[in-house]
């Protein structure tokens, strides 16, 4: 069966600070390090055969925790795991945006699909790109087990779509939190979720 394994990254200084990532990075924090760790070992017997990770560093560090517990060869980066561009976001404070941007975030809040910060991406055009590279590594690696390790937003966009969630749906689907692991089994040529956003490796 092929089966697609897909993670987010440990938890990051930003993340701490609650500062928009996107496609800039930061660290991860001790307890990411941690985390990445409890992953790993969560993942040790799932049979995975291939590893891949978005570019940037953040999930990169995740990345490596699982492939040096599992004794893979390498990983695989690719930016189609990349999360969401934040554009002129980045780099800043949550609160501070609110606060500067009241207007914006009330649409945001409601129907962020609909939002396009200066330099950035929409949401469905990061689901098609990461939905698009999913279905490769599909073709590439059928009848394997496939981890992706990606970003919060980035899997929570693929989780609602395999879900059988328009992106405008994306609510209807939990929110991935760091390390959350979701599970997809191909079953007659339908990606189904069978395990949606677990965290219980890291329960002490």
């Amino acid at each position: 069966m092929t089966r697609i394994i897909l993670t987010r990254h440990g938890e990051t200084l930003w993340n701490l600070e609650k500062r928009v990532q996107g496609s800039m990075d930061s660290p991860l924090s001790p307890t990411g390090v941690w985390q990445a760790r409890r992953l790993a070992l969560r993942l040790r017997d799932e049979g995975i055969g291939h590893l891949y990770a978005s570019d940037a560093p953040r999930a990169r560090a995740t990345a490596e925790e699982i492939r040096r517990e599992l004794g893979l060869s390498e990983i695989i980066e690719t930016p189609y795991l990349r999360e969401f561009s934040f554009g002129e976001w980045e780099g800043k404070v949550w609160s501070e945006l609110r606060s500067a941007q009241p207007d914006v975030f009330a649409v945001w809040d409601t129907e962020p699909h609909r939002v396009r910060v200066p330099g950035g991406e929409t949401m469905q055009g990061v689901s098609d790109r990461a939905w698009g590279f999913l279905e490769k590594v599909i073709e590439w690696h059928r009848g394997e087990t496939v981890c992706l390790v990606s970003h919060g937003l980035t899997v929570k966009l693929l989780m609602t779509r395999a879900a059988g969630f328009a992106v405008h749906e994306w609510s209807k689907t939990p929110w991935q939190f760091n390390t959350a692991v979701n599970i997809l089994e191909l079953r007659e040529g339908i990606l189904c979720p069978v395990v949606v956003a677990d965290g219980s490796h890291l329960n002490p």
